[in-house]
């Protein structure tokens, strides 16, 4: 059975478990790693696949022999294959989240638990790790932090000097003879970056083989160093959470959880840092990337649209006609009837005490999210590439509507981006 962002935001709220920022996080780099493993996976099959025709063409063997040896090595990549894999590198990046808090939370807890299941689906080589104690710094961690398997299902556990002394900390020779599952002996602590060393080995590997896969694999590392980069600078742009973005964000999953919609945890993360009025990090990094539109600009843009798609799934505005007066970034600019403002990246709309002329923009059903659809908030969030059209303004009110047509003159507001027709 698969388990979606929302079962667990789900399970952690029935055990009154607040999740560490870091979860709202690993989503990012999660698809960048699953997607690599499964381009690796794929590559060796295909390597595999032509291997066995090259010993069939020697050999004299069959069509048919020849489709029983692809068939006997598991060639095809199954959805359910693909999902394991998905799931496990979530493991993998929690696990990274998890091990950052343990380090920076040594001094007072500076010995680890290993913790695995006793269930008969547990492996024997990781029952037998259960319970091993060693210092947060033993070179043991570097091997042996789970996820140390395929699905593996372990954990570790933080413990003080104290707790670690009375339960008693595992010596040299008291630890297993085990080896790590092949390919799995890396550091928590370098989570992702080892694909990149076995990326690079495979091309070394194909290079001194003369072999037409190596172009392949050098794709492939190009476009998982831009995943990479890209993440690594959308996660610079958070900024770290206040007790009131907690408290807007738990608002988000509860909404989440009531609509039953599998959001992912960097939407929730991306939506609750652009509804703080403050807000400027993560819109000048979105900013930049539409002027640059290079790759890692557009995986940042990409990310930043299906994020905003997948919100809509809880809070899809459906009023045509929406009204406030503070639109971030927004002023009148001189602006004459029938000019149209393109705004690229999504826009806070709402009322605010002290602000300009009153805004109306008609026409907006489907092109926002409504605020006021989560508990606490209010205001509408626009869709990014948003077209409006100025159909009337006074000295006390701008009359917007959505239009389909292209706005072609960039201008900056404010700090903010647009584009103005």
């Amino acid at each position: 059975m698969t388990i979606s962002y929302t079962d667990a935001l789900r399970y952690a709220r029935d055990k009154k478990v607040m999740l560490p920022e870091e979860f709202y996080l690993l989503d990012l780099n999660a698809r960048q790693y699953a997607t690599t493993v499964s381009y690796l996976a794929s590559l060796d099959q295909i390597r595999t696949v032509i291997n066995l025709a090259n010993k069939a063409v020697e050999s004299g063997s069959t069509l048919q022999d020849f489709k029983k040896k692809v068939k006997a090595e598991g060639i095809e990549l199954s959805p359910h294959h693909l999902d394991n894999i998905f799931r496990t590198n979530v493991q993998s990046a929690y696990a990274h989240g998890i091990w950052t808090q343990q380090q920076e939370n040594k001094a007072n807890r500076p010995y680890l638990r290993y913790s695995s299941l006793t269930d008969s689906r547990v492996r024997p080589s990781h029952l037998a790790l259960n319970n091993i104690i060693r210092h947060i710094d033993d070179s043991f961690w570097y091997s042996y932090y789970p996820p140390n398997g395929y699905m593996c299902r372990c954990g570790v556990d933080a413990l003080t000097e104290a707790q670690a002394k009375r339960l008693g900390v595992t010596t040299d020779d008291d630890l297993p003879d085990i080896q790590p599952d092949d390919g799995w002996a890396t550091s928590p602590a370098n989570y992702g970056k080892h694909l990149n060393d076995v990326l690079q080995e495979k091309i070394d590997e194909a290079l001194l083989t003369n072999t037409p896969l190596a172009r392949e694999l050098s794709e492939i590392h190009s476009k998982a160093l831009v995943s990479q980069q890209a993440n690594e600078e959308i996660i610079k742009a958070f900024e770290p959470m206040s007790e009131q973005s907690r408290t807007n964000l738990d608002s988000i999953v509860d909404r989440v959880i009531e609509k039953n919609e599998d959001v992912e945890p960097s939407a929730i993360r991306m939506l609750t840092e652009l509804i703080k009025d403050d807000e400027q990090s993560l819109t000048d990094l979105f900013k930049t990337s539409v002027a640059k539109n290079d790759s890692q600009s557009k995986s940042i843009i990409g990310w930043m649209l299906s994020s905003f798609n997948s919100l809509m799934s809880i809070a899809k505005n459906l009023k045509n006609k929406l009204t406030g007066n503070n639109l971030k970034g927004f002023d009148s600019l001189n602006l004459q009837k029938g000019n149209v403002i393109g705004i690229q990246t999504p826009t806070l709309f709402r009322t605010a005490e002290s602000a300009g002329k009153d805004i109306t923009i008609l026409d907006m059903n489907g092109q926002a999210l409504d605020l006021s659809k989560i508990s606490g908030l209010d205001g509408a969030l626009l869709a990014p590439n948003l077209n409006l059209e100025v159909v009337s303004l006074s000295d006390s009110e701008v009359v917007l509507r959505k239009t389909n047509e292209l706005a072609t003159r960039l201008f900056v507001a404010n700090n903010t981006l647009f584009s103005l027709y």
